[in-house]
Parts: C-alpha cells; structure tokens; sequence
C-alpha cells in the first residue's frame, strides 16, 4: 500500500483522649464490604460495633474550623454550637501524629474525637466526618481513621481565558475540591484568549484584550483572532474584578486551597498586543503574534508591573509563568531579541526564552515567592530554583527531579480533562485525546525511574482542564467530573491502598451527591472494549467492562441492538475467528439505560502475524512507533485517542508490503486512520492497493480517496476499503 502524506496509521486493525475512652470496650474490626463511600480512601479504617446517634444540636470543640461547622450545619442539617464544656465532638492538636496533613477521627459510643497534626489535618478530618454524615446520617458507624495525604500538590487547573467562567463557578468549584481534600487550584487567567486579570497600571488589557469577536474557538482562532473593546455589541468574553480576586482567594483559604495564579510569558500572548502592541517583536498587532519580545526592557517592565500587581492578591508561593509552547517565530529576525542573544551571549532562541525565564524568577525570588512553569522551561537551561509541571508526558518532570527541582505531575495522557472520557460519539465536543475514568484513576506520579529519594522531589498530582472547546459551565463540569475524585485520590491515598473497582464503586455512590448540589458530572456510561489476539488459534478474544457497576452489559455478535433478553455478559472472553459486528449495551431491572451503546468490530484477518516490510524511504515517526515493525500486523485496533500507543505515525508517505506467505484469495482489504487536527494529525490523501504473486510484478487495484474534511477539527476516523476478488501473495 501506498500513501501520501502524514498521517497516524493503526490496520483493521490526611489534652489528648484515648482510643479506648471514646470505642468503650467494642472490639475493632475488619471494614465490612461495600461499606465506606469515601473518596479519598483513606489510609487506614479501623471498624467498631454498633452505631452512634448524633443528637439534633452538636457540640464541637472550637477548634473545629468554622467552615466544617457550617457545612455541618448547612448541609447535613445538624444543629451545632461550641463549647468547650465536654463537647460530643472534641478537637486536639497533636503535632506528633505522622504524615502530610494528619487525621484520627474516631467515632464510639461516648462521642467522637478528631485528632489533627495542624489545621489542614483538622479541615481533612472535617471533611471526612462531612462525608460520613452525608452518607450515614445522624446514625454513624464507629469507627476510628487515620489518615494523611501522600503528596502535597493535589491540584486542579482552570483555563479562563478560552472561555470565561464567573467567579461564583470557582468559588463551586473550590467547595467541591475541598470535599474531595485537593489543595491547589491552579488559575490559568491569561492567554492568548483573552485577558481576565484587572490590572490597574495597564487597564486596556481588560478593555481591549479581554473580549474577542466570536465564541466559537475554531472560528475565531483560525480566521480571526480580533478582539474588540469593552462594551462593543456582540463581544464575548469577560474579566474578574479585584474584588472578585479577593473572593475567591478568601474563599479558597478558609478551605484549605491554595490559588496559584498562572501569568502566561513569553509565549501564549496573543491577546496582549490588542492593548499593547510594543510588546511584540512587530510593534504591532499580527495574526502570528503570539510571543513578546525579548529584547526590549520594557517587556521586563510590563510583566514585573504585572506580577507586583498579582503578588498583591495571591499570597501563593508558588506562581506560574507558563513558559510553554512558545513559537519563537519573530525572535530570530527581531534586531531587539538578536541584539539581546548577542550581548548575553545566547546561542538560541531557546536560550532566550531561558534567559527571560531565569529574570522573571530573580523577581519572584526578590519578593519572596518562587518560580513553577510548564516543562518546556527546561529547554534551554532551567532556572535555577524553578519548580517544574510535566505536561508532555513525565519526561521533563523526571529530568526535573534528577536535577533536584520540585515537580507537579500532570501528563496530558492521564490527566488532561479536556480529553474525550468516552468514545467521542454523542459526547460533547472535546479537543480530542482520550482519558477515562480508569486511566486516568491508573495514574501513579512517582515514575520507576526515579530513586526514592529523587521522588521526594515530586510535589504532586494536578488535573487540567483546557477550554478552547468548553464554552460554558455546565460543560466544565461535565469534563472536571467524576475525574477530579480520581485525581484527588491519586493524590491523597498510599498507592497499595488504591484500587479501580472498589474507586468505582465509591464514585457510582458520589454522583447523586453531585447532582444534588448542582454539579453536571458525566454520569459513567461507558463500556469498555479489550482486545486480545490469539495468534496459535488464530483468533480474536473481546472482553467488556462497565463504568456503572451495578448494571448488566448485554450484547450482540451480529450487529443487532441488545435487548433485556440478550446475551448476558458475565466476564467470559467473547471469541471469534471470523469477522463478527459486536453491539453491547447497559440495562438495569430489564430496562436498556438511557446511554449510547458501544459498537467493536473484530476481523482476524490473512495479515496478522504475517511479515511486514518497510520499503525504502518508509519509516513511522518514532513519537508514534505503536509496536513497531509488527505495529500493523498484530491485530490490535487503536483507540479513540492518537495517545493510546497503538497508532503508528507517518510524516513522510507509507509504503508497506505484507507477505501472506503463499498466494491466498482476498475479499477484501482495508485500512483504517484517523485525523486530530488540533493534534497535528491529518488523513491522508489517499490510500492505493497494489497486489503481487512475485514481489516484483505488482498490479494496482485502484485509490481511495479521503473522505474527511481537512478542515474539520473534530477528531475523525475513515477506513479506506478496497472489496476484491483476487489472488495474491503480497500486498
């Protein structure tokens, strides 16, 4: 086969009471199965016998934080008054519990005891009895727990500036947050989107650059990029108040959550020369400029203004610069930035984004805060006391932590929430990618790789959530949720006390929560597929799995819907070795949930196992090698997402010849690729099959021409077929 272009390629293929006073003389035991509905799990649950009934006001120590007695009071509906006078709730400080924001919460027939290592253990601990009422009520079970968190870092981040989210979304946002003990939530408020930080000392940045003229991403981003005053009929965008900045770094203090704000520089800057076009290297506004200029020391004003001005509503140690993604298009033919390589003797634009960087943490470092950037300011020489996010995948975190640089783990590949969490079809829109539930719950941020006492450098787990394609709330929520809880207790529960089904289980018993308090969460619809090939058989094994797991998966080998009298699925391998269309769908109580089935073809076909050669000039793109030379004859069909390892990737023209050994009757043969353009992914132009009985003589049976609309940014899937009649021993 033959194909021209570049293209990703996968064939059909956390005074001192004891213990005892509070448990009396009730014997602890093991936690009864599907009992807890925790999320995080906690380290460690310890069992009693019985019950104990809170009464309709309860006391509380006054060292419970106020915002533990509110909610208490506000949504479990108890009563609560402090007192020092024996309260049935009584709080201590007990600096010698051990781990990161440490817990004991002890529930027994004469009261309840929380024990805290410092105030963050007495909000984690507080969360957890919010919890415990929540599901049990007044009647709770006793109990004693302890717990701490495992990583520091357990963050969510927030881009306001594709779409504008109101403040009182944040502040909804940080309550859920806090319930789940995540600490860090990470405010992207500027890029090249719009502008949403009100700066005094430049105000045009919010009136000239904070609303735009579409809110449609892909048509504005890719055929227009103006922005349009304050006030202008039909402009689409917003900016917070300083007001508003206060209220939700309050908010977020009383929760335990620190905001780290997130200044994009030097790239990501489109929307700056809308109000201030002597940033760029241009001196004006141009659809490519997306990078300031280096070279002129009134950039270096501007972003140390800026900064001053954040240092006063922030009171985060950590603030982010960004630093990724910069084109460094206009740089190398800017006199300014040439100037500026030459006098510091900078051997490339890298560098100059290096050197930029390491000034911006001077400043930082001056006014007692520090530096953490996306990983891409590590090329060109890392700061020196700069604090890494690993984005692209955990290379650069790993190189980070080597190095002896703090690190937050936040691959794409796991915890990007922009990314489809179902197969994309009747989903809201994404920018494509794919993360479950399950992988993203699969994620562990202390690679192998890494010595113990390397990964004492990692900080923490963080989830982002991108919006080029979410333009509303009720989407945010969507694409946050239930995925949030997962990273949470990726970043709170010890690793060996983690497990998939029983997080499933705990999740599936979350959800009427959240709807409940007015969270749009996805409601775990999917049905997995897996794949395995048998090759001494010489056939396929399907198994399926469910995210809802008190439901039934029913399914069809023939491409009919499922119905209540369809075959039940009860973990068996669904084997075939042939081509068989399988249907699978979700039912409870006989009746078909309303979430969309899910459709697997399989196709043990003459190719598999067989040679593959890889002519002359073919190579794939070793970021996309997939299995390598056995990639496309190995019978494993690609995911929904470029990222699953399973595409192989082209950027020169595929030109591969199977051997089928001896000459065989074909019927048909087909390949299947997808497109991802925000991705960089592209069909190709067209696929031609060309048979052989010798491997010299060769005769073509025709193109394919794609299909796709190279314009569409919705990722998509073409098989290019070719059903013959024909004998042949190579193709």
């Amino acid at each position: 086969m033959k194909i021209q272009t570049s293209s990703l390629r996968r064939a059909a293929g956390i005074a001192l009471a004891s213990l005892g006073l509070l448990l009396g003389a009730a014997p602890l035991t093991a936690a009864p199965a599907d009992s807890l509905r925790l999320i995080p799990r906690p380290a460690s649950i310890s069992w009693g016998k019985g019950h104990a009934q809170l009464p309709e006001t309860l006391t509380v120590s006054p060292l419970l934080p106020q915002v533990i007695q509110t909610q208490l009071s506000q949504q479990a509906g108890i009563k609560v008054r402090a007192t020092t006078k024996a309260p049935l709730l009584s709080v201590h400080l007990d600096r010698r519990l051990p781990g990161r924001e440490a817990y004991r919460l002890s529930v027994g027939p004469r009261g309840m005891q929380l024990l805290a290592k410092d105030s963050s253990g007495l909000l984690q601990g507080g969360q957890t009895l919010l919890q415990l009422v929540g599901q049990y009520g007044r009647r709770l079970p006793q109990l004693s727990i302890t717990d701490s968190a495992r990583f520091a870092w357990r963050g969510i981040m927030l881009d306001v500036s594709r779409h504008f989210m109101s403040a009182d979304f944040i502040i909804q946002l940080l309550d859920e947050m806090a319930r789940y003990k995540m600490n860090r939530f990470h405010w992207h408020l500027v890029d090249g989107g719009g502008w949403r930080f009100p700066s005094e000392k430049y105000p045009l940045l919010t009136k000239k650059a904070a609303f735009r003229t579409k809110q449609d991403w892909d048509e504005w981003w890719q055929h227009d990029r103006r922005f349009v005053d304050e006030g202008t009929p039909g402009a689409y965008g917003g900016a917070y108040t300083k007001d508003d900045i206060r209220r939700v770094v309050a908010h977020a203090t009383r929760l335990g959550i620190t905001v780290v704000p997130e200044i994009e520089l030097p790239g990501h800057s489109n929307e700056l020369p809308a109000a201030y076009p002597e940033l760029t290297c241009k001196g004006k506004w141009t659809f490519d400029a997306t990078d300031v200029c280096i070279g002129r020391e009134s950039t270096f004003r501007f972003f140390e203004d800026i900064l001053g001005e954040v240092l006063e509503l922030f009171p985060s140690y950590y603030i982010h610069i960004g630093g990724d993604e910069a084109a460094m298009n206009h740089w190398g033919s800017c006199p300014d930035c040439r100037a500026r390589m030459k006098q510091e003797g900078l051997k490339d634009e890298h560098e100059l984004q290096s050197y930029m960087i390491r000034r911006i943490e001077r400043y930082l470092n001056g006014k007692g805060r520090q530096l953490i950037g996306w990983d891409e300011i590590l090329m060109g020489g890392l700061a020196p006391n700069a604090a890494v996010m690993s984005w692209r995948g955990e290379e650069g975190g790993i190189t980070a932590a080597k190095a002896g640089h703090k690190v937050v783990m936040t691959p794409g590949n796991y915890v990007y929430l922009d990314f489809y969490q179902r197969e994309s079809k009747g989903e809201p829109r994404a920018i494509g990618g794919f993360t479950p539930l399950e992988k993203t719950y699969s994620y562990n941020p202390t690679p192998a790789v890494l010595s113990p006492a390397e990964q004492q450098y990692i900080l923490g787990v963080q989830g982002n959530l991108w919006t080029e394609y979410v333009q509303d709330e009720q989407h945010a929520a969507y694409m946050l949720f239930p995925r949030l809880l997962a990273i949470a207790e990726i970043g709170w529960t010890p690793q060996a006390e983690r497990s998939y089904p029983d997080f499933l289980r705990r999740v599936a018993a979350q959800l009427p929560g959240l709807k409940a308090r007015g969270i749009n969460s996805y409601p775990l619809k999917r049905i997995a597929v897996y794949s395995e090939i048998d090759t001494a058989r010489r056939e396929v094994a399907l198994r399926l799995s469910s995210e809802q797991p008190t439901a039934e998966i029913r399914y069809t080998t023939d491409g009919t819907m499922p119905t209540a009298s369809s075959r039940l699925y009860t973990g068996e391998h669904i084997s075939s070795r042939d081509s068989i269309l399988l249907v699978a769908r979700l039912f409870r109580d006989g009746q078909a949930l309303d979430f969309p089935e899910v459709s697997y073809r399989t196709d043990y076909h003459l190719g598999i196992g067989r040679p593959i050669y890889y002519n002359e000039g073919c190579q794939w793109n070793p970021k996309y090698p997939a299995g390598g030379a056995r990639a496309l004859v190995d019978g494993l069909r690609g995911t929904p997402t470029y990222l699953d390892g399973l595409w192989q990737g082209f950027t020169m023209p595929l030109d591969v010849t199977v051997d089928l050994g001896e000459t065989k009757a074909l019927r048909h043969v087909f390949a299947k690729f997808m497109q991802e353009k925000m991705q960089w992914v592209y069909m190709p132009h067209h696929v031609e099959l060309l048979l052989s009985d010798d491997g010299t003589n060769w005769r073509s049976l025709g193109q394919r021409v794609t299909t796709t609309d190279d314009g569409d940014f919705l990722p998509s899937f073409e098989t290019f077929s070719f059903p013959i009649a024909e004998r042949a021993r190579y193709v």
